[in-house]
C-alpha cells in the first residue's frame, strides 16, 4: 500500500500555521501608540486645556477665499 505525502505535507503546513497564530504574542499598547507622546505626558488639566483649544480650533468657522478666474 502506497502512502500520498501531498495531503500529508498540506495538513503540517496548515497546522503549523495554525499553531504560530494561537501562541503569537500580542505588541504592548501604550498611550504613545494610538496619540502623540507629549499628550500622553500632560497632567490631566494640561490634557483637557489642550483638547479644549483644539475644539475650539475645529468649531471656529475658517474664511475661504475663492479666486474667480475669467476666461
Amino acid at each position: 500500500m502506497r502512502i500520498k505525502l501531498g495531503p500529508i505535507i498540506v495538513f503540517f503546513i496548515i497546522y503549523l500555521f495554525v499553531w504560530n497564530l494561537a501562541n503569537a504574542e500580542e505588541p504592548k499598547l501604550n498611550c504613545e501608540t494610538f496619540v502623540k507622546e507629549e499628550i500622553c505626558n500632560m497632567t490631566d488639566e494640561e490634557a483637557e486645556k489642550w483638547f479644549w483649544e483644539l475644539f475650539k480650533s475645529l468649531m471656529e468657522p475658517k474664511e475661504t477665499k475663492v479666486k474667480t478666474v475669467e476666461v
